[in-house]
């Protein structure tokens, strides 16, 4: 399957203390770089669109490191994002409309431990219902909270997923979802709410537990 990647890591990692978490090292290499070699060593893959900061091109590049941008070639693309997640993941996905991939794979920078079966999966997934996540098992009691701090909702556990990236979709129909739900995305926290949002549905795969995301220090212990 011809598919392409949009990597988000545009964020101001302020969770993480300032510090730009996707430049920190991680078993010797930068975080970002972890996230760009999954997808470049992976078949059939037509590009990857690492969105940054605006005029953080340079500083991603080094991080990627230069080994890894010469071996991806023109099939990788750094790009400039915007305000919220939402803005930077459409720069990422109009950045791809030259490779025209069928597929398309929306990945946190930040999750640096994705792996090449869990891309199988969710390709897999997509090819066959047009949208697919990743989720694991909630393991700890999760309630919904009233304004007021009561608990408003008491959930059932087992048929709750944390749901995690990448998040696989047809290329043009993510696209199409974002160009035509306009700045609601802003209010998304994921590619799937914005995907359920153009009306379409998304099919769930097993996640990986070792897939978490770095979103404070001690995350990278």
């Amino acid at each position: 399957m011809r598919f392409a990647a949009v990597i988000a890591a545009a964020g101001r990692s302020v969770r993480f203390g300032g510090a730009k978490k996707e430049y920190e090292l991680l078993d010797g290499l930068p975080v970002l770089a972890h996230s760009v070699k999954l997808f470049i060593e992976t078949p059939d893959c037509a590009a990857v669109a690492v969105v940054v900061p605006p005029g953080g091109e340079a500083e991603a590049r080094a991080a990627v490191g230069p080994a890894l941008v010469t071996r991806a070639g023109p099939r990788l693309l750094f790009v400039e994002g915007g305000a919220e997640r939402s803005d930077s993941v459409r720069a990422g996905l109009l950045a791809l409309r030259g490779a025209d991939p069928e597929y398309v794979l929306i990945h946190d920078a930040a999750r640096p431990r994705a792996s090449a079966e869990l891309v199988r999966r969710v390709l897999a997934g997509a090819a066959r219902s047009g949208a697919c996540v990743p989720g694991i098992p909630v393991t700890d009691t999760v309630k919904r909270v009233a304004a007021d701090g009561s608990i408003a909702e008491h959930l059932e556990r087992a048929a709750l997923r944390a749901v995690q990236t990448p998040q696989g979709f047809q290329y043009r129909g993510l696209l199409g979802a974002y160009l035509s739900v306009g700045s609601a995305s802003q209010a998304a926290t994921d590619d799937a709410e914005i995907w359920a949002m153009a009306g379409g549905s998304v099919t769930v795969v097993d996640g990986e537990r070792d897939n978490a995301k770095i979103t404070f220090p001690e995350d990278m212990r």
